[in-house]
């Protein structure tokens, strides 16, 4: 359920808000939305994403983080796994310069994770992967774009890797979906 809000928020007045907060909220622009835990199967994808990551990137200038806030203009999301600057200090605690960004998709978030993310991810100008991974079954969708403010080019993807650009490095769609029963 959303949060109503008592009058207009910017991103900063919504930054300070959440900061005093127990659990995770996302801002759209306009409302305030308490983020939910997910499935086993959203877990176990998101750890062996993470793993993957660390590996293909240990020794890069790019590191993988799990359920970071991430500033994108007028909204703040919370993705599954953003892959951004290793230098980052540690004591960051909104991303604005993500690099990859992935989302486990699930009945409730799959819709605005199609339809709305991808216009506020785009408002990243070093993003260059959007990476949408089903949780029913072998599938990702890739958003990929060369560089800022340019077009995304979208494929999906059911067998073999994906490549992200700007990290130089491919997944295996096995290796993110090997702890996953269909």
């Amino acid at each position: 359920m959303d949060t109503v809000l008592d009058r207009i928020w910017t991103v900063d007045r919504f930054l300070a808000w959440d900061d005093g907060q127990d659990g995770k909220h996302e801002f759209d622009g306009q409302a305030v939305i308490p983020m939910t835990g997910g499935s086993l199967a959203h877990q176990r994808i998101v750890v062996d994403l993470m793993v993957t990551l660390m590996r293909l990137l240990e020794g890069s200038a790019f590191e993988p983080v799990q359920e970071m806030r991430v500033r994108c203009a007028d909204a703040v999301r919370y993705p599954d796994v953003t892959v951004c600057d290793a230098g980052q200090d540690q004591t960051t605690r909104t991303l604005t310069d993500a690099v990859a960004i992935f989302e486990v998709l699930s009945s409730d978030t799959e819709a605005t994770d199609r339809t709305v993310k991808p216009s506020d991810y785009a408002m990243l100008p070093s993003l260059r992967s959007y990476v949408l991974l089903d949780q029913t079954k072998i599938a990702a969708t890739l958003f990929q774009r060369d560089g800022a403010g340019g077009v995304w080019a979208e494929t999906t993807h059911t067998e073999g890797v994906l490549a992200l650009p700007g990290l130089g490095i491919e997944i295996a769609l096995a290796e993110i979906y090997r702890r996953v029963r269909f």
